[in-house]
């Protein structure tokens, strides 16, 4: 590629400024830093969800990327990257992972051969603390970083995480451009229509934060009925707004990033931000 050492520059700026928001995030638990002025509203859970990995519509990759999943859940080593990312509480059993949905009738050969031919599993992700984010020294490193990484041991192939934008991640997996979404994606119907979803894996819900400072003033969803309130483009903290009554009805603006969303709360031009339960345990309190 040309103009190499501008690029480098470049993606050095990039790290440097994702370090920086994230500061704080350790590797895992409640971390706070930077949005030690945070907090999540208690006893106002919204929507309960999983999380699953998504392959193209009729991927064969998915029964043999199942079997890995079910296989490193079953030894442990699932438990003990969940624990490194205070996330052991929301991961599934074995027998739940048992229950998942997963539809095999539209699978189709071809998928599984071309991952393995090439030798590399194309992952698509976004800075997304604790499941894919950078530490203090630039590496990436988190909960879904580490259980791809095992199960592509597994599979015989290597890792290559590509930031995407989440607004068209479906339209990056049809495409062709990564092979995967893996990076605490929730499973809903809508999805499955353009998505072939593994075993879930974790279980997670929509939480609301707010400033320490509005602790008194936000207690429950009436509360929000005039609030400001914002969530990441696409994601389930906004189809959790949009689904809710009341919060479908107060002043919303989409951010491209969670973290975003809390710099906007954080600020004071968003009054409340609605996402995953994992980012906001692992960023605020």
């Amino acid at each position: 590629m040309k103009k190499t050492g501008t690029k480098l520059f470049a993606i050095a700026m990039i790290a440097a400024l994702s370090i920086a928001m994230l500061a704080g995030c350790g590797n895992g638990g409640s971390g706070g830093g930077s949005y030690s002025d945070l907090m999540i509203v208690p006893n106002l859970n919204l929507a309960e969800e999983e999380y699953a990995v998504a392959f193209r519509v009729g991927s064969d990759a998915v029964p043999e990327v199942n079997d890995i999943i079910k296989a490193l859940n079953d030894d442990g080593t699932l438990g003990t990257i969940a624990k490194k990312y205070d996330l052991d509480a929301t991961l599934m059993t074995s027998e739940a992972m048992q229950l998942g949905f997963v539809d095999m009738a539209r699978t189709v050969p071809g998928d599984l051969t071309a991952i393995k031919n090439k030798g590399t599993l194309n992952i698509g992700i976004t800075l997304f603390a604790p499941m894919n984010y950078y530490d203090e020294n630039g590496k990436l490193i988190g909960f879904d970083t580490e259980f791809a990484q095992a199960v592509c041991e597994k599979l015989g192939v290597t890792p290559n995480f590509i930031e995407i934008n989440w607004d068209t991640k479906e339209i990056e997996l049809a495409a062709g451009n990564i092979d995967c979404i893996w990076n605490g994606l929730t499973v809903t119907e809508d999805r499955r229509q353009n998505m072939e979803f593994t075993v879930p894996y974790i279980f997670n819900k929509q939480v609301i934060i707010i400033r320490k400072a509005d602790a008194d003033k936000f207690k429950t969803i009436d509360d929000f009925a005039n609030a400001k309130l914002t969530a990441e483009i696409s994601s389930a903290g906004e189809t959790a707004i949009q689904d809710d009554p009341v919060l479908s009805k107060a002043p919303y603006t989409a951010m491209q990033k969670q973290t975003d969303t809390l710099l906007e709360v954080k600020s004071g031009t968003a009054d409340a931000a609605v996402l995953d339960y994992t980012a906001a345990n692992s960023l605020v309190g």
